[in-house]
């Protein structure tokens, strides 16, 4: 009686922790460091593996930028219309909500800033089927595309681009509301120079270059 006791509490554990467990990895793509120049734009995108998770009803993750250095082009963004649709037996897909465009679009739309913040893009869709959600998985799948313009008036130093899944409004829901979590990767920055330095580097390699070939040419 004592070894089924315990055979039957290692199995609930064993299904809480894969219940609980997140399963689902989302990318941020295009944040690579690179330098940028005050006008300059900033492409990134979101993207989604699955992992074979199925009976997603909703989804809301959120893009956090320095909007000190940066403004979100919601005009220049876009957003996937639909994502994981059909799947053996059916079963409802992701549509994107109506803060990210919505379902068909006429045109490509991109998400808006989360009222209230300044700072917040998020990433919304939303299961035409609540009671069971997706019943089909991928990955590597595209879901927005954000463009950020760098402020004229950026100051120099690093500017965050990053993925959340605890910041207001985010969620990842599931049937009988349940949840899950997310594991998130690409989070970066790009970094603004002091205005002109950029130029000044480039001139001085140049500079160099050039005096490397004289040199050359000399001996």
């Amino acid at each position: 009686m004592r070894m089924f006791i315990v055979n039957l509490l290692a199995a609930a554990l064993l299904a809480f922790s894969a219940s609980s467990a997140g399963a689902i990895a989302l990318d941020l793509g295009g944040v690579n460091e690179q330098v940028v120049n005050q006008g300059d734009q900033v492409s990134v995108t979101v993207t989604l593996d699955t992992e074979a998770t199925t009976g997603i009803t909703l989804m809301s993750i959120g893009v956090l930028f320095d909007d000190s250095r940066l403004s979100y082009n919601q005009d220049l963004s876009t957003t996937t219309s639909y994502v994981l649709y059909g799947g053996k037996g059916g079963g409802g897909y992701l549509k994107a909500s109506d803060t990210c465009g919505g379902y068909p679009q006429s045109e490509p739309q991109g998400c808006t800033v989360r009222v209230g913040t300044t700072n917040q893009v998020n990433v919304d869709y939303v299961s035409v089927d609540l009671n069971d959600g997706t019943a089909n998985t991928g990955a590597g799948i595209l879901l927005v595309t954000l463009v950020f313009d760098v402020l004229a008036e950026a100051p120099n130093g690093n500017a965050d681009i990053s993925l959340s899944q605890t910041s207001p409004g985010n969620v990842i829901g599931q049937p009988g509301g349940g949840s899950t979590t997310a594991t998130l990767t690409g989070n970066g920055f790009v970094s603004v120079p002091e205005p002109g330095v950029a130029g000044l580097s480039l001139a001085a390699l140049l500079t160099v270059g050039g005096l490397r070939a004289r040199s050359r040419q000399r001996s």
